[in-house]
């Protein structure tokens, strides 16, 4: 695979593109979050998988700001935001709601990638009736006889690594769970976002203790079956977070009759990153599919 590393010139432009940068203080952690668009459009906030971060979308962000208010943050414990003593599935859930309302976001439709996907569902089910509708990436609800805890495994977390040299960090850098990318350009702007200044070193923006002990819970499918928004799934063609048949087919049985469903051909995991245009192009058909619902 030959890697593009030269940033294009769409991509300069979006990063160019203003935006509001913004903190909000929930549950005595403030959070980070970037903000697009006329707050008049449709509302539509954008949540990250697993030790990301808000710039991760922030080209979307931009090529979305013409027709959308646009949102996206990070998690507490994650990016620019605030560490936390300890974590639960419910911490993410507040993160998201303050940032929506502080943003006075109004029916948004929240679109969850991997990580993200299980904290859109959870903040769904609890303010579906204000939701315009839920769009799950890369991320498959299983029915409990499935279910299987992502963390269970996990070793307790390790202080956080300190390096001398900032570039030997960069290096460092690799897409979790991991995939190839030949936009290489993207993968390093994320890099250079993921990692901060310490008083000795650098390290990575995330706390390595997010994990310990969370939870995702087996009650998926059950908050899927009771949502009143409109649900829509989107999956990368060559995915190995789950068997893409298997896992489109359990989505179609566990669905609401008539959710739109949409596969990115060529695309892993990651998505948005192996297929950038592509993924914003149907991003867009989505929501609007969602919206009309």
């Amino acid at each position: 695979m030959e890697l593009i590393t030269e940033r294009p010139e769409w991509f300069e432009e979006a990063l160019n593109k203003q935006y509001q940068n913004k903190t909000v203080e929930i549950n005595g952690a403030k959070i980070h979050y970037m903000e697009w668009g006329d707050p008049k459009n449709q509302s539509v906030i954008m949540l990250h998988g697993t030790n990301a971060h808000a710039h991760w979308f922030q080209f979307i962000g931009a090529l979305m700001a013409e027709n959308y208010h646009f949102v996206t943050m990070s998690f507490s414990g994650m990016g620019e935001s605030d560490w936390r003593s300890s974590y639960d599935r419910d911490t993410f859930v507040e993160d998201v709601w303050g940032v929506i309302n502080d943003a006075k976001m109004d029916n948004p439709v929240i679109v969850g990638h991997s990580f993200g996907g299980m904290a859109s569902l959870i903040t769904a089910s609890k303010w579906s009736h204000l939701m315009a509708g839920l769009l799950l990436v890369d991320f498959v609800v299983y029915k409990p006889e499935e279910h299987f805890e992502w963390y269970q495994d996990r070793e307790p977390a390790r202080p956080p690594r300190i390096v001398s040299d900032r570039e030997e960090l960069l290096k460092r850098f690799r897409l979790m769970p991991p995939q190839d990318c030949e936009n290489q350009f993207l993968v390093d702007f994320i890099a250079e976002n993921s990692i901060r200044k310490t008083e000795t070193g650098w390290s990575w923006t995330f706390d390595p203790a997010t994990y310990d002990g969370l939870t995702i819970g087996s009650d998926h499918s059950k908050i899927l079956s009771e949502l009143s928004c409109p649900v829509g799934f989107f999956y990368g063609e060559n995915t190995m977070e789950f068997n893409a048949r298997r896992g489109v087919n359990g989505m179609k049985e566990l669905l609401p009759k008539g959710s739109p469903i949409a596969v990115l051909k060529g695309a892993q995991h990651h998505l948005m990153l192996d297929k950038p245009l592509e993924f914003i192009d149907k991003l867009k058909e989505l929501i609007q599919t969602l919206i009309s619902n």
